[in-house]
């Protein structure tokens, strides 16, 4: 039995020891011939047992300081006893100091946090500190870098309180903070984006509204109004289209020309022009008079008749587009009696959008038009 219990304590030691980090475990005592205890030995292994404990250490506070980098974040505390905030490297990095230590008085907090922000960061602190709250801050806010710049930075953290009922009392915050500054440029970024989309919209609507006004009020009757209404439309969804593709940064104006005509005989239709780009403002009301005067040119111009010919060519000359559409070879052209519907889209929906000027010439030999925008 005794040895029953004997085998038993040294499974329950070995099973300690196996569950211990060597560096934190005691090293075993080893004793001399007489029996007594090594002092030199043992110190020895207390001494390397230290040191494995304080490289463990180092290691740990390494990967910390790397997860920190890595995350863009850096830990502070701020005390309101001496209303200091102390820290450390990250958090310095992130805040645009030369030292952990930074004293919140009133000009030091309005040198480096940004105007528009103070009132909602003392608002969270002040909530935070309330003593019947939970301790917890949360706040964003920009602060300003050492080359004068400024960067959106999130910090959050813990109250910690000394005492209980009414005596409790805040003594400190602790927290940390992380740069945010790419996420609000996103958002930004998103803000605008979605403000040019309902401009956009509300822009491409009144142009529909009007030219579904002039389409209705020129017509003979309606089946005709809606063919045109959706020929006039589909032009303006293919500028869309082309605009889309560039993400409605602009588009090229040989593009532009090219998608007005191409349903338009291309092969009687010669161009010919630098390779520009133009605004999507342009490229919508360009592509809406070529659509018009192509529309006219196959009615009752060179398009036409196969003999006849188009001919659509731009040039820039101080920030000012010129652009000329001359149809030849067609029937013969005289003026007309009353302006028609594309003279009153060139004259009241063009111009207006582009800024410019048009000018129609009817020619014995064809029409002419010469379209002028400001770049």
């Amino acid at each position: 039995m005794d040895q029953v219990r004997d085998s038993s304590r040294l499974k329950i030691i070995e099973s300690r020891d196996l569950a211990t980090p060597s560096a934190l475990r005691s090293p075993p005592q080893r004793r001399n011939r007489s029996g007594a205890v090594d002092d030199a030995t043992n110190s020895v292994q207390q001494a390397t047992g230290e040191r494995e404990l304080r490289q463990m250490l180092e290691r740990q506070k390494r990967t910390f300081d790397l997860a920190m980098m890595a995350s863009q974040m850096g830990t502070w505390r701020y005390t309101l006893a001496d209303n200091i905030c102390m820290y450390d490297e990250n958090a310095q990095r992130l805040y645009g100091l030369t030292e952990a230590h930074f004293l919140h008085s009133e000009e030091g907090v309005k040198s480096k946090f940004h105007p528009d922000d103070l009132e909602r960061m003392w608002s969270r602190v002040s909530k935070a500190l309330d003593p019947g709250s939970d301790g917890r801050y949360d706040a964003e806010y920009r602060v300003k870098q050492l080359d004068g710049s400024w960067r959106w930075v999130s910090a959050w953290g813990l109250v910690e309180f000394e005492g209980d009922g009414a005596d409790r009392k805040p003594v400190a915050i602790a927290g940390a903070s992380r740069d945010i500054t790419e996420r609000k440029q996103a958002e930004e970024l998103q803000r605008l984006l979605l403000n040019e989309l309902n401009h956009r919209i509300k822009n491409t609507l009144t142009t529909i509204q009007a030219i579904t006004a002039l389409t209705l009020r020129a017509a003979r009757d309606l089946p005709s109004a809606s063919v045109a209404l959706e020929r006039r439309i589909h032009s303006m969804a293919q500028a869309h289209d082309l605009l889309t593709s560039r993400t409605w940064t602009g588009a090229n104006l040989t593009d532009v020309v090219m998608r007005a005509l191409d349903a338009f005989t291309p092969t009687q239709v010669k161009m010919s022009g630098p390779a520009i780009d133009v605004s999507p403002k342009h490229a919508l009301a360009l592509s809406l008079a070529l659509h018009e005067l192509a529309t006219n040119a196959t009615k009752y111009g060179a398009l036409s008749s196969p003999e006849g010919r188009v001919t659509v060519q731009w040039r820039v000359q101080e920030s000012t587009l010129h652009l000329d559409w001359q149809e030849s070879g067609g029937p013969r052209v005289g003026p007309p009696t009353q302006n028609g519907l594309g003279t009153r889209l060139l004259e009241e929906l063009v111009v207006r959008d582009l800024g410019g000027d048009t000018k129609l010439t009817y020619d014995a030999s064809g029409v002419r038009c010469r379209i002028i925008a400001a770049l």
